[in-house]
């Protein structure tokens, strides 16, 4: 049981890892089509900034004039914003996506490290299940509690047939009112 739940986990953690490399593929097509679509918006600037000019200097005959300098001074700011504002757009997709992929990596380590500690948990339930709650793997303290709960266990086993436990002795001794009976009688050491 404990072997498929790590290998329930490390798949996860594949299948994770297969998703963060899908997003991390599709932030580099991000980036690369962003900068056809920068190429484009710097095309349309040109081609908008010659128009203009051809324009003017078609019906003026003069391009010197202070205010088409000023309309194709606009038309180049216009022009530079949309060149800015697709890179950022660009830029702020394939960040996006990137961190979808470190999720998706974060995610997968998640399931791989629950997985551990779901398959610990169960070796050391069906350890404990099996009687080795007294091992050395649990030391000294678990020796102690078992003492502990046997003389908890005895004290309750006498109390009923008639002895109770002297904590001056550390002994047995007969509480009277059997009639004598003589039940055996275990002594415990208590440190």
């Amino acid at each position: 049981m404990a072997v498929g739940q790590l290998y329930m986990g490390k798949q996860q953690q594949k299948l994770k890892e297969r998703e963060a490399q899908a997003y991390t593929d599709a932030a580099d097509r991000r980036q690369a089509a962003m900068t056809f679509e920068v190429a484009e918006a710097q095309r349309q600037k040109e081609l908008m900034y010659s128009r203009a000019l051809l324009v003017a200097g078609a019906q003026t005959g003069d391009t010197s004039d202070a205010g088409i300098q000023t309309l194709l001074a606009d038309l180049n700011a216009e022009g530079d914003y949309r060149i800015l504002s697709t890179i950022w757009v660009g830029q702020t997709e394939a960040e996006g996506l990137r961190f979808r992929a470190e999720a998706a990596r974060r995610e997968g380590n998640a399931a791989k490290d629950a997985s551990r500690v779901s398959a610990l948990t169960s070796a050391m339930s069906a350890y404990v299940g099996m009687g080795g709650k007294d091992a050395a793997l649990f030391g000294r303290f678990g020796q102690k509690a078992k003492m502990e709960r046997g003389l908890d266990a005895a004290k309750a086993a006498h109390k009923t047939v008639g002895e109770v436990w002297d904590e001056d002795k550390q002994q047995w001794v007969k509480a009277g009112g059997l009639g004598g009976l003589r039940l055996p009688s275990y002594s415990f050491a208590v440190n």
